[in-house]
């Protein structure tokens, strides 16, 4: 099957049900899709200039850290999203993926704050990857967690915003 129950989704689903989210959660292709879709725009957002590895973007380094990053998020008004769980490393950030802990979701309902999940390494959007909140094993330590909105990354060859 498809689906596969990660140790930590009993914990999650239990903050769902509380929230009143209601969830789908996500086969292995899906999450693999949709976590490509989410480096297509972010996956460079948090390195300085954002050009390594041969990004299509560069970034004049806005993005949110810790608790701002936290209170932008939960001021987002998103009442459909994604929380998927990351593959693998993202550039100038803390994550790191040993193991994963989560399932990949599809939810509707009010964002979560998601500390409880502090040592887990994934993103949340919306589907339109209008903004993405990071979170990693780092959090309020050495990284993360991270805020940043697709229109804060320009193109490259676009003059920075003043």
């Amino acid at each position: 099957m498809n689906e596969i129950e990660r140790p930590r989704d009993g914990e999650l689903l239990g903050q769902f049900a509380t929230a009143g989210v209601r969830y789908r959660r996500l086969p292995a292709d899906e999450h693999r899709q949709r976590e490509a879709a989410w480096r297509q725009v972010y996956g460079h957002a948090f390195v300085a200039g954002g050009r390594n590895h041969g990004s299509p973007f560069r970034t004049p380094g806005r993005h949110r850290k810790g608790a701002k990053a936290i209170h932008e998020y939960l001021n987002e008004q998103a009442a459909h999203w994604w929380l998927i769980p990351f593959l693998s490393a993202v550039p100038g950030t803390s994550v790191h993926v040993v193991s994963l802990a989560l399932s990949a979701f599809e939810c509707e309902g009010p964002l979560l704050e998601l500390g409880d999940f502090i040592n887990v390494e994934f993103f949340v959007s919306p589907p339109d990857l209008a903004w993405t909140l990071v979170r990693t094993h780092e959090d309020f330590a050495l990284g993360g967690p991270y805020f940043v909105r697709a229109d804060w990354i320009e193109e490259r060859g676009t003059p920075a915003a003043p």
